[in-house]
């Protein structure tokens, strides 16, 4: 069973995105960058999805850290952000912290395809 993290600061968006994916893949949650680089040291997810605007730690610097300390195991990252203002997404893409990019609000079955074809992908790099 692939393991997802989810790091969201919206505890309600964080419940839901739990209860979604924890029907298909082993699910834990962070609520903080700092939280997240921790458990992603314990837990070793195989994709990230990542609110890039946390308190203290940004989500871009906690996705940069959890990509690079992954090495040689390829995590997928999905930034799941409100960041969707003109070339946002090119700009987050161009950083290395992400793999892929959804604006908030986001259809949950967008999200589930999205997570998905990460996981698929990052099978494939590994």
């Amino acid at each position: 069973m692939a393991k997802i993290l989810i790091v969201e600061d919206n505890t309600d968006l964080l419940i839901i995105l739990r209860d979604l994916l924890s029907i298909e893949y082993e699910v834990s949650t962070a609520r903080t960058g700092e939280e997240a680089i921790k458990l992603a040291e314990r837990f070793q997810p195989d994709a990230v999805i990542l609110d890039l605007q946390l308190p203290a730690m940004d989500g871009m610097e906690a996705g940069r850290w959890i990509k690079t300390r992954s090495a040689p195991r390829h995590v997928a990252v999905l930034a799941l952000t409100g960041l969707a203002g003109a070339g946002d997404a090119e700009a987050i893409l161009k950083c290395g912290c992400c793999d892929d990019y959804l604006a908030k609000p986001a259809a949950l079955a967008t999200i589930k395809a999205k997570v998905s074809e990460l996981l698929t992908t990052a099978v494939r790099a590994a």
